[in-house]
Order: C-alpha cells, then sequence, then structure tokens
C-alpha cells in the first residue's frame, strides 16, 4: 500500500467518523400546546413548520429535559413593508423570572419562502436556545408588541442525564404515607391538595427531586393536565405544567378503585443554607408525590 492510499483511507475514515458524530446528535420537532395554526416556510428546498407567536396569549412548549431547546424565529415581511424589522420575544422557564430576546435589522431571507406566497417573505431566521435540566418543563413565549407578526420553529436535542443516586426525604406534612406497589418493591408516597399542599425542609446547596401522580378512578381513560406550583414564604418561585397517563404497573397497596397516573418528575436548585417550600397543585383534588435528594448531599443534614 503506498502512501497515496493510505491518505486516502484516512480521509475516508475521519469523514464516516465525522458523519457518525453529527447522526448522533438528533433533533426532536415539538408542538406548542394548543397551537392556533401551522405556516409552511420552505427553506433550502425543505418544508419547515413554523408556529405563530402572539402579543395576547403565550405559547407555551412542554418538554422533558436534560437537552437544549432551540427556537428558529422569523418575522413575516408583508407588502410595502420596511426594508429592516424589530421584534421582541419575552419567555420564561417554568413560570420564573422573564427574559427577552431582542431582534432589531432582520432583513428579508435570501432562502426560505412561504409555501403559501399570499402571505408575503419571511425574514431571516434568528435562534434562541436555551439549556434544560433534568425533568418535565415548560416554556412561555409571547410577543411585547403585535407588530410585525412572528413565527417559530422548536427543536430539542436531548442531552445525555446524569447519573444520580437519590435518597429518600420525609415531608413536614402530611407526615401519613401512601404505599404504592411496582412490583413487589413498595414506594412511599404522600398525597398533598391545594388546602395541605406539600412542605418540606432541606438544607442547601443542593436539588429537590419531586415526582408526582395523579389520581385515577379505575374506570379513569385519557390523559390528566395539571399545575404544580412551588412556594417559599407565599411566593411562587416555579411553576410546572404536567400530564400523565395511568400508570399500568403501578398499583395501590390498600385501595383498589384508584390508580395512579405514571410519576411525573420535576427537579429544582435549592440554595445555600436551610429552606422550606411548598408543593401545591393548582387543578387537581389531590396528587401524590414523593421527595428525593441527591445521595452525595446527605452529608448537609436535615
Amino acid at each position: 500500500m503506498n502512501c497515496r492510499q493510505l491518505l486516502s483511507i484516512l480521509i475516508a475514515a475521519n469523514v464516516i467518523t465525522a458523519s457518525a458524530m453529527v447522526a448522533k446528535v438528533k433533533h426532536v420537532e415539538l408542538r406548542p400546546k394548543d397551537a392556533s395554526g401551522e405556516i409552511a416556510v420552505v427553506s433550502l428546498g425543505k418544508l419547515r413548520t413554523y408556529y405563530p407567536l402572539s402579543s395576547r396569549r403565550s405559547s407555551i412548549v412542554e418538554v422533558k429535559g436534560p437537552g437544549e431547546l432551540r427556537i428558529l424565529t422569523r418575522a413575516r415581511f408583508v407588502p410595502k413593508a420596511k426594508d429592516e424589522l424589530d421584534y421582541h420575544i419575552i419567555y420564561k422557564v417554568d413560570g420564573g423570572e422573564e427574559h427577552t430576546l431582542d431582534v432589531k435589522g432582520v432583513t428579508r431571507s435570501d432562502n426560505a419562502k412561504y409555501k403559501d406566497g399570499t402571505l408575503g417573505n419571511p425574514g431571516d431566521s434568528r435562534d434562541l436556545k436555551i439549556r434544560i435540566g433534568r425533568g418535565y418543563h415548560s416554556i412561555e413565549l409571547i410577543l411585547r408588541d403585535s407588530l410585525p407578526m412572528v413565527s417559530a420553529r422548536y427543536l430539542f436535542a436531548p442531552g445525555k442525564q446524569k447519573k444520580t443516586k437519590w435518597v429518600a426525604l420525609s415531608p413536614l406534612a402530611p407526615t401519613e404515607p401512601v404505599d404504592l406497589f411496582a412490583g413487589e418493591e413498595a414506594t412511599h408516597y404522600y398525597r398533598f391538595s391545594t388546602e395541605k399542599p406539600l412542605k418540606i425542609e432541606i438544607i442547601g446547596p443542593t436539588n429537590l427531586r419531586v415526582l408526582t401522580r395523579v389520581e385515577n378512578s379505575f374506570d379513569m381513560k385519557g390523559r390528566a393536565n395539571y399545575r404544580l406550583q412551588i412556594r417559599q414564604n407565599g411566593q411562587v418561585l416555579q411553576s410546572f405544567q404536567l400530564s400523565s397517563r395511568r400508570s399500568e404497573t403501578t398499583t395501590y397497596k390498600n385501595n383498589s378503585k384508584l390508580v395512579p397516573g405514571k410519576a411525573r418528575e420535576i427537579v429544582f436548585k435549592v440554595p445555600k443554607g436551610k429552606q422550606q417550600y411548598e408543593i401545591v397543585p393548582l387543578d387537581m383534588r389531590t396528587l401524590l408525590g414523593q421527595i428525593m435528594f441527591p445521595e452525595k448531599d446527605a452529608k448537609l443534614g436535615l
């Protein structure tokens, strides 16, 4: 084998390796909850689906982390629109602090067009990337102004979940556990409600992992949507929008009339010092909750 043949083989191997690395990064296309419509954009010969944003109603995207959410936005240039447009998108994760994506001086795209030519011309794409932590999360977006019209496309790249050994934490209230069985293994959950929230005390810095399950009647079918708030000293810190179906593998120990829903996970950071939280459901009469924190942080004490 001469040097030229060897060089060709090495180049081919590098190309294959690079292609394999790119193939590993898979994006999942997401549809906003209660999307009001779709806008078809042809970009570089490929048809892409965008969803309109509004200044009156938030667009909500739900995702399970960890990973990265990429939001591609385009302004619409209607006939007689000026050459450059500005727009501002206000967004927040899990009902937390508001952030703003300020887009200025965007121009008509040279490589994209609407499938429906009567809509005008799409502007150049402007991206927003949000790192998403472990568990279920909701991202809300709303336009600051009614004009120009803006649409968005949502791509999620799942990340690798870090292995963590979790240990159970008993809440301050309620104190009476509800035992659920998955196979032969029993797990303590605690029933809580709006009137009797799940109260937690823990010393940070650490992370809290909360698994929640809806309580379904035996004949209930379909999906149950519900919201949770994390409160501290009466102030709402975070809000979560979750959805679950009845579990096919988990049962109650002492109740044949109810069927637990599939567990839904939320994880949030706890700052340094002793902290107290309340987990409050907003829609369901009762929920079941299980609380955990990393075993490595057990030395902090409770």
